[in-house]
């Protein structure tokens, strides 16, 4: 066991080394601390005032249980999401893996120090997005200390069988990786394949509720604990733990704990059991099976045809993300499959019988729908589905050591930082039709409004792109072992993230400053402040575009 705790600490220091250079402060710094305290301070306030007028609600109506079910779902949700996207990395696609191998490790010790990673690596968003809401809930309805002892349990436990379960679909699709002749493209197909599986079982499970009828629908929606009934029950230790936290008999509490670590103790041991047989063929496989696509020996004449200046630097871009799996994955799918995701579990969490959908069109239609709110929500919405776009923000990080060249290369410094980002560009408007095409079909919106969030929508686009390429040249990650220490080894990319949290919460404050203004002319307000914000941003980026390249080097 000692040899675990060892490994999982070496792991751990690997994957968030040089965090602080990248912050621009010292390990010792006292800044550092006021930094983080101050990102914690903005994300926590932001999580209470959201909780509480969700459970200021519900409360009033006597639902305030439904709440500690959408918390603990939304902890799995998180958890399959970011495991999705990390464990094949974590798993396979690290430097020390090759190191390991000659090492006298058993290999159990290496597939739970790894698993170790990837559930510590959960924990630090997990604990802030599930913790804050859950003791709100506490505060506001009274519980004891049994509830936040349970509570703590409850976010500690909810995330292992997701990150057990995707991981063995991780091993399993990469135990061939020895078979593939070239290991970029299996990489990219591997975490596709991974992709459509639990989609597939989230609309399998979903498909489960088919043979309700509906009266018995609605006689679960008029239960006190009616919606909590139909999405519980798919995870069984999210069904005792939902029961534990709402029952007010201790025993009842105790019995439902004890089930939900005895399941997760023996998925831990059939994990482990399932993981030392297959996990070693994949990552030998990767590591020294197949061999490199063949290269193409002919040169066709028109690929040295002249291009025009911006089309030859913008597809070089998208190239570089495009060829490397894990730029892909990590920078540019997210714009595309988070909002797909999200649609994809949705529909097929409503009955395939379109009664949740005609549940929701009449709520629709009682409803007014044009107004400035709606607007905002909307915008809010294509926020938190843009803030894991990480092109920008990355833009000059990708390019390592040869990022130098950018400074010896006849093109303008300024010119090259707007190439840079017109994928980030690209593929926020990718994401913002997206968003747009499910609201149209939710709310039927005027086209015009559509037309106007879009603009909206799309400068705010533009002035993140701008601020992040910014961010990333005051605070480049240029010398890099692999790809996925620029994807995620990097706090800047926590900046996306507060970009978006801070524009939906000008979106919270304007609704309440301009609550009964016209839409048209609210959407106008909030567009001129953000092309100001943008022209302003813009200048200071020409202004210093040399001074900015000082730290590429």
């Amino acid at each position: 066991m000692k040899k675990v705790i060892k490994l999982t600490k070496i792991f751990l220091k690997n994957s968030f080394s040089n965090m602080d250079a990248q912050m621009g402060v010292s390990t010792k710094s006292k800044s550092k601390f006021l930094l983080y305290g101050l990102l914690f301070l903005y994300f926590a306030g932001l999580i209470i005032f959201l909780s509480y007028n969700l459970l200021d609600g519900l409360i009033q109506i006597q639902q305030e249980e439904i709440f500690i079910g959408m918390i603990l779902f939304m902890i799995l949700g998180l958890a399959i999401v970011q495991t999705i996207f990390s464990s094949i990395n974590i798993l396979y696609f690290t430097k020390d893996s090759e190191y390991l191998l000659p090492l006298p490790l058993k290999p159990y010790q290496i597939i739970l120090a790894r698993t170790n990673v990837m559930l510590i690596s959960e924990y630090l968003i997990i604990f802030l997005v599930g913790c804050i809401p859950l003791i709100m809930y506490g505060i506001l309805t009274g519980a004891g200390i049994v509830y936040y002892i349970i509570m703590l349990l409850a976010v500690i436990l909810v995330p292992i069988l997701p990150v057990l379960l995707i991981s063995i679909i991780v091993m399993g699709i990469m135990s061939f990786a020895k078979l593939t002749k070239n290991r970029n493209k299996f990489q990219l197909l591997a975490t596709a394949l991974l992709l459509v599986i639990v989609i597939a079982l989230s609309i399998s499970t979903s498909s489960m509720q088919d043979d309700l009828t509906n009266e018995e629908m609605a006689q679960m929606l008029v239960e006190a604990n009616g919606t909590i009934e139909m999405i519980k029950g798919y995870i069984p230790t999210v069904d005792y733990l939902i029961e534990a936290l709402t029952t007010n008999n201790l025993v009842t509490t105790v019995i439902e704990v004890l089930k939900t670590i005895v399941i997760t103790a023996i998925s831990f041991v059939v994990y482990m059991l399932i993981a030392q047989q297959i996990y070693f063929k994949g990552l030998v496989g990767n590591l020294f099976g197949g061999g490199t696509a063949r290269t193409k020996k002919g040169i066709k004449q028109k690929e040295y045809k002249n291009s025009k200046l911006y089309k030859s630097y913008v597809g070089k871009e998208f190239k570089v993300l495009a060829r490397n799996p894990v730029f892909l994955m990590q920078c540019l799918i997210p714009a595309i499959l988070i909002p797909i995701i999200m649609v994809v579990i949705t529909y097929a969490g409503l009955n395939s019988d379109g009664m949740g959908l005609e549940q929701i069109n009449q709520m629709v239609g009682q409803m007014t729908i044009n107004t400035f709110m709606i607007a905002c929500i909307i915008l809010g919405v294509i926020q938190f589905f843009t803030m894991f776009i990480y092109i920008a923000i990355t833009a000059v990080s990708r390019d390592g050591e040869n990022a130098v060249f950018m400074k010896y290369i006849p093109v303008p410094l300024y010119k090259q930082y707007i190439y840079k980002i017109v994928p980030n560009i690209i593929m926020y408007m990718v994401s913002i039709i997206i968003t747009l095409g499910i609201a149209e079909y939710i709310l039927h919106l005027p086209i015009v409004t559509l037309i106007a969030l879009f603009v909206v929508a799309t400068i705010i686009g533009v002035l993140q792109s701008i601020v992040m390429i910014i961010i990333d040249l005051k605070r480049p990650k240029l010398n890099w072992d692999s790809e996925y220490a620029v994807a995620k080894q990097n706090l800047n990319l926590i900046f996306p993230m507060l970009f978006s949290m801070l524009n939906i919460g000008i979106m919270i404050g304007a609704v309440a400053l301009l609550k009964n203004i016209n839409m048209y002319l609210g959407l106008g307000i909030v567009g001129v402040l953000y092309i100001v914000a943008t022209v302003v941003i813009n200048k200071y980026l020409y202004n210093n575009q040399n001074k900015l390249a000082d730290n590429i080097i």
